[in-house]
């Protein structure tokens, strides 16, 4: 795990930020949305929103390091001239770790957002009676 967190580079702080935006909202949403007497409050809505806009911004933050990662790797193969197709695909496999960590999150923070956003339409209309 701690190679696979040193290989996706200098992007890595930004996506680990949202991520943690992303577990502390859904833990502050499911907080007030579980809770006894909970109700479908309009400040509860835009905290379940956040979530997913810091998950589609850790994918965007994701294809923004696979590209920094794949014109790294092409300036390292310009400069060195000659190299093997081994050492192309590895540092090809290595940008694309950032992207997959950033739709991984994304997928993430819909299926929370989903879930509680079905809670709060669920209480909303039994308010609405």
């Amino acid at each position: 795990m701690m190679i696979f967190w040193e290989n996706i580079g200098f992007i890595r702080w930004p996506m680990a930020f949202a991520i943690l935006w992303i577990v502390g909202l859904c833990l502050y949403s499911a907080s007030q949305l579980f809770r006894p007497g909970a109700h479908a409050s309009l400040r509860t809505k835009a905290w379940l929103d956040g979530i997913l806009f810091w998950g589609a911004f850790t994918a965007v933050t994701g294809v923004l390091g696979s590209l920094v990662g794949i014109i790294v790797a092409f300036q390292s193969v310009e400069r060195a001239g000659a190299v093997s197709p081994t050492l192309i695909a590895g540092g090809a496999k290595v940008a694309l770790l950032s992207s997959a960590l950033g739709f991984l999150a994304l997928g993430a923070a819909s299926l929370g957002w989903y879930l509680m956003q079905m809670r709060w339409r669920i209480l909303r209309a039994r308010a609405a009676g």
